[in-house]
């Protein structure tokens, strides 16, 4: 073992043992004894709950699948204002990015959407693990994470989630073909009588203002004999939180070379790049530098990114439950959410623009360099250059923001009863759509009037000239020399000197455009169960479950026509990409699951599911589990199931996506006239759908045991182990080889249609890629779980309840594609490969408090060269990501029955996130905490 290998599992070894000192859950396995002060008024009903594993109502919690639950307590106690910041903190839900906050939203095709989360289970995609609401189906989020379809954590009101049940394997058998990873079940509160308020409030002890605010409202009661009903309210405000607010965060390891000071060469007289100098008024002289290509005047690009949007919700939640009769329940649920929000990125940049040499703008100075520069080839005054035009390098002004206002909700109507014997039957009718809507509030610039204004074609009065023939594709100009002025106008011209800062009436509202998108999902579902004992057999009841369930899926996701790109402007918008989706499915389903005791002590659960789906065919899934209890102290488990994943709606009906992509030479030296050692052409490109996209499937198996050596005390052990084929996803390089084998278009530059799969290629390099969605290969990941519960009756010093939960990752193997070479992940960038949590909860009389501990271990950084130049660093040198932990605090006092003030503290030692020299934001954002110490004061009283 290296040393670098026995420091890091030391210190690996040291913070599990420190976590396992401080221990109880915010994810508690499902098994264990409630803390919640409410537990023991809890009904006899609950008795014979329906679990997140199973569809038969009466087993053990402890049954032969793992599960895991998040409390409505775990939840108050993290003082977390929304849902997705309790569960990325879930050893079971870390790995690779999938699990997303709105900490890493924008307007950007590489960021997630702008308002939205989502939880993705084992690493494997927010797509690849199934979300329900109640124990049934989720309308999908109107906007994708770029083609990947997902539901919207967010739109999940957080005073109305009464609890979170995880199962971390899979489940296509039981809930649905696509339950590859697991299931996130979100239990909403129901049943509640009285009135609750809640307030809370809270900060950062940064001295910036990330300030949240949250109000609730709960109300609920009895009418007459056989109705209730309760009614959540649900208010959160947060303020934006940018990187610029942090030191780890607020200078970019490699600033942009492209600044608002633009770098100017006309690439005939000129050979070095040339711009606006300190010593003439023009770039500030801490950020003026020259490179191999001239100068530069560079921009810290994270002193414009939010880290977490500004985000306002209200939302509620409305049940009523009518008594029919003594043995059957009308029941209805109505769930809303309104989410605005705003997310802010970079200023976009432009690269060759054409500049007319006659712009009135030109400052002497820098006309005077560009003459010296290009005297060596042959010029001796500017009017050299007038009639060819000076191609500028620079970024707009203002950033990139967009605002999303997203409404969801969700209808459910059904009956429950009983049909005899213990027998009991549901049916139900669902309803849930989401509609979004995105404009853009600053930075998105019109490409076309862009290059105009700066090259005099457009005139004050809003009429256009042909001073210049303007070749948008490429981008290029050439002169021809109509001129407002000769139709007794005046030229309207933009200004990108001074850093772009002054420019005449007019000229904004010419560039600026809101680019409205608009999206649209909808979910039609009907589904019936029935669920009882089949016989009686000598070591217990025989139970089983069946059901069958209909749904129609609808989305559509329509960007601004002054955003879709085309042959002829494939950049309708300085630096922004349009996306769009139109897809439709009907699905059914029918499925069966049996609880067989074969012996004293011996479970096995059989079950099997049937999916049609249309468009990509039918599935049969099986699953098989089984518990075996030898003794009262000691259970072991096991599993297997398969999944058929028919590709998302975003997927199946995915338009055109803009997206970029810079050409790997040594990976596909076709693309680079044969030579490996070149540097790759960086493309605009785009990614294209594909009506032929097949289903990806997987099968999973694991196996645990559960150890009880006295009453207060729980181990669990579980392993486990999924692999996911066929993945509907983009390999750009295996693509571009299969293009070039002739497998798809190769054609010249600026002859290949937007959203027809291809390569342009110009003198033998590749200069324009449209990637299409394909199926391709396959991801593997297994490791191991660890949990443990301890309860202790401290006396008078009060009760406590200790807990450790642990992932070990094994193995994270990923291979894009046949011809891809294969992908090590676990440890790698972004993949965490232990990760454990644990909190010690303590309770006295009106006091409670816990103290949790969240840790993550480190894993190999993936810094670029230029990153490494930028810092100074040795280029072939390994770097590695430090481990990080964090502690969190809750104190609470019950100031009358049902009452409490209580003060909530993230990162109570204010630890900062390590450095990541990968990552643009310095940091990651998707595993580690870049907010610092964040305190919350939450006051509820119940009447």
């Amino acid at each position: 073992m290296s040393l670098h290998a026995k420091i890091h599992f030391g210190a690996t070894s040291a913070a599990a043992l420190l976590l396992a000192g401080i221990s109880t859950p915010a994810l508690a396995q499902s098994n264990a004894t409630s803390d919640d002060p409410d537990a023991d008024t809890a009904s006899a009903e609950e008795a014979t709950i329906v679990v997140t594993g199973s569809r038969i109502g009466g087993l053990p919690t402890d049954g032969p699948v793992q599960t895991l639950t998040v409390s409505r307590q775990d939840i108050l106690e993290s003082g977390a204002g929304t849902v997705i910041e309790v569960l990325q903190d879930l050893p079971v839900a870390v790995g690779g990015g999938a699990t997303f906050s709105t900490a890493t939203a924008g307007p950007l095709s590489s960021d997630t959407p702008v308002g939205a989360s989502a939880v993705s289970l084992r690493g494997l995609g927010a797509s690849s693990t199934l979300t329900l609401i109640n124990g049934r189906r989720a309308q999908i989020s109107a906007f994708a994470r770029g083609q990947e379809s997902f539901i919207d954590a967010s739109s999940i009101p957080l005073a109305a989630i009464e609890r979170v049940e995880v199962l971390p394997s899979g489940a296509s058998a039981i809930y649905g073909a696509d339950a590859v990873a697991g299931v996130v079940n979100y239990v909403l509160r129901d049943d509640f009588e009285g009135l609750e308020l809640s307030a809370s409030y809270g900060n950062s002890t940064s001295g910036t203002d990330e300030g949240r605010y949250n109000l609730t409202a709960v109300a609920g009661t009895r009418i007459g004999d056989r109705n209730s009903v309760m009614l959540v309210v649900d208010y959160f405000k947060r303020n934006p939180f940018f990187l610029r607010d942090r030191e780890i965060s607020r200078n970019s390891f490699r600033p942009s070379q492209q600044g608002f000071y633009p770098s100017f060469n006309d690439l005939f007289f000129q050979f070095f790049d040339q711009t606006e100098e300190p010593g003439d008024g023009g770039c500030a002289e801490e950020d003026f530098g020259s490179g191999n290509l001239g100068e530069f005047c560079e921009v810290n690009t994270n002193a414009f990114v939010s880290v977490q949007d500004r985000l306002e919700t209200i939302g509620g939640l409305f049940t009523h439950q009518f008594e029919i009769s003594d043995s059957i329940t009308w029941y209805n649920d109505a769930l809303y959410s309104r989410v605005e929000s705003r997310g802010v990125s970079s200023p976009a940049n432009f690269s060759r623009a054409p500049i007319d040499p006659e712009n009135p703008f030109w400052p002497e100075a820098l006309k005077d360099d560009i003459v010296k520069e290009g005297s060596f080839e042959g010029a001796s005054d500017f009017s050299d250059f007038y009639g060819f035009p000076i191609y500028a390098w620079g970024k707009i002004r203002e950033p990139r923001a967009v605002e999303v206002e997203s409404d969801s909700y969700r209808i459910t109507s059904g009956l429950r009863g009983d049909l005899g014997g213990d027998w009991a039957f549901d049916v139900a009718l669902l309803f849930g759509g989401n509609d979004r809507v995105q404009r853009g509030v600053s930075g998105l610039v019109i490409a076309r009037n862009f290059y105009d204004l700066n090259l005099g074609n457009i005139c004050t009065d809003g009429s256009r000239v042909e001073r210049w023939d303007v070749d948008l594709g490429r981008p290029d100009a050439d002169f021809v020399g109509d001129t407002c002025e000769d139709a007794g106008k005046t030229t309207l011209w933009y200004n990108p000197f001074g850093g772009q800062v002054s420019q005449e009436d007019g000229v904004e509202e010419l560039l600026a455009t809101q680019a409205e998108r608009s999206g649209r999902s909808r979910l039609y579902a009907f589904d019936a169960s029935a669920n009882g004992t089949l016989l009686e057999m000598p070591a217990g009841p025989l139970k089983a479950a069946f059901g069958g369930e209909f749904r129609r899926e609808t989305l559509r996701d329509t960007p601004s026509g002054v955003a879709v790109a085309t042959l002829d402007n494939p950049e309708p918008i300085l630096g922004f990409s349009s996306t769009s989706a139109e897809a439709d499915r009907n699905s059914w389903a029918v499925y069966g699951e049996l609880y067989v005791p074969l012996a004293q002590g011996l479970d096995v659960q059989l079950a099997g599911r049937f999916d049609h789906f249309q468009g990509f065919g039918s599935d049969f899934n099986p699953k098989i589990a089984a518990r075996w209890e030898p003794a009262d102290w000691m259970a072991f488990r096991a599993n297997y199931s398969t999944s058929f994943r028919a590709p998302s709606l975003a997927q199946s009906g995915a338009g055109v996506l803009l997206s970029s992509y810079r050409v790997d030479c040594e990976a596909t030296p076709g693309a680079c006239d044969g030579d490996a050692g070149a540097d790759g052409q960086a493309v605009l490109s785009e990614d294209v759908g594909n009506p032929t996209l097949g289903a990806e499937n997987a099968r999973s198996f694991g196996g645990g045991a559960v150890l009880s050596p006295t009453p207060d005390i729980e181990l669990r052990v579980d392993y486990w182990n999924i692999r996911h084929e066929d993945l509907v996803g983009i390999d750009e390089d295996d693509f571009i080889r299969r293009a070039l084998a002739g497998e798809f278009a190769v054609v010249g530059a600026g002859d290949l249609p937007t959203g027809t799969p291809g390569l342009e290629v110009t003198n033998g390099f590749v200069s324009d890629a449209h990637f299409q969605l394909t199926n391709l290969g396959f991801q593997k990941t297994d490791g191991i779980d660890f949990g443990y519960t301890h309860r202790l009756d401290g006396g008078a010093a009060g009760d406590f309840t200790l807990t450790f939960d642990a992932t070990k990752i094994f193995n994270f193997e990923r291979q894009a594609s046949e011809a891809s070479p294969l992908e090590e992940l676990a440890g790698d960038y972004l993949y965490p490969d232990f990760i454990a949590t644990g909190k010690v909860r303590w309770r006295s009389d009106a006091w409670r408090a816990s103290l949790s501990g969240h840790y993550k271990s480190g894993y190999r950084d993936d810094p670029s060269n230029r990153t490494l130049e930028a810092l100074g660093l040795p280029l072939d040198a390994e770097y590695e990501v430090d481990d990080y932990l964090t502690f969190d605090l809750s104190v609470s006092y019950d100031f009358a029955p049902d009452s409490f003030v209580q003060l909530s503290v993230r990162n109570l030692f204010d630890a900062d996130p390590p450095r990541v020299l990968g990552s643009s934001a310095n940091v990651d954002l998707f595993n580690h905490d870049l907010i610092g110490r964040f305190a919350t004061v939450r006051v509820t009283t119940r009447f």
